[in-house]
């Protein structure tokens, strides 16, 4: 495996890509290229054949296809050399494909940073995709009168007495909130979550404790 500089003239498509781009997203690719850059490399293949030595796509054939569009005279390169074709087809399949998705506290605190209107230009989502990921908090917030009293111990129960059920503790609520504030509700989560040590569980149920207790704090109709 080599990184090099290559005319993306010379690169030939591969026969098994299955990644389709709507025009719309081909203009957002372009518009990403000439506001970043070539920073990603796009990933090749050496065919030897008696006319000489081939340069077959298996990754960034779309970015590939802009670059040459725009002029580009090279394009960095993954160079993987001389595979097969089992091994070509699984490096196919695999850059197509993302493994992760993105955690909503931590991308509003990155999209609060952006203009959002500039990323709508670049980026494949639409407004309504931008406010999904954004403006749409999940949290748990902690139920008060859901912790029923277990019962006492009895050692002459019978030993097929069915275990009891474990209270339910809390209750995944949704809210959407305005774009706008998105952002700067994620970070003060955060902050609450890290000031008052809301660490203790995993990322929802802190996120929720944290929510729980700005909103309560100082709201005397919440004792009983």
């Amino acid at each position: 495996m080599k990184f090099e500089e290559m005319d993306p003239r010379s690169i030939e498509p591969s026969p098994w890509n299955t990644n389709v781009v709507s025009h719309e997203n081909e203009e957002k690719l372009k518009a990403a290229i000439e506001r970043l850059g070539m920073f990603k490399p796009i990933i090749v293949r050496e065919i030897e054949d008696p006319s000489g030595v081939r340069r077959q796509c298996l990754g960034g054939w779309h970015r590939n296809e802009q670059a040459i569009e725009l002029g580009y005279a090279t394009v960095p390169v993954c160079n993987v050399g001389v595979i097969d074709d089992v091994k070509a087809k699984e490096i196919s399949l695999v850059d197509n494909e993302r493994y992760g998705v993105h955690d909503t506290l931590k991308l509003s605190g990155l999209l609060e940073d952006l203009d959002l209107g500039d990323i709508e230009a670049f980026m494949p989502w639409t407004t309504r995709d931008i406010d999904a990921m954004t403006a749409s908090i999940a949290v748990e917030i902690e139920s008060l009168d859901l912790d029923p009293a277990l019962p006492d111990e009895d050692d002459d129960a019978p030993e097929d007495t069915p275990a009891p059920k474990v209270a339910k503790t809390h209750q995944l609520m949704k809210y959407r909130v305005p774009l706008g504030d998105a952002g700067k509700i994620s970070a003060l989560i955060k902050r609450t979550m890290t000031e008052e040590g809301f660490t203790a569980d995993d990322d929802m149920t802190n996120a929720g404790e944290a929510l729980a207790f700005l909103l309560l704090k100082g709201d005397t109709s919440a004792v009983s």
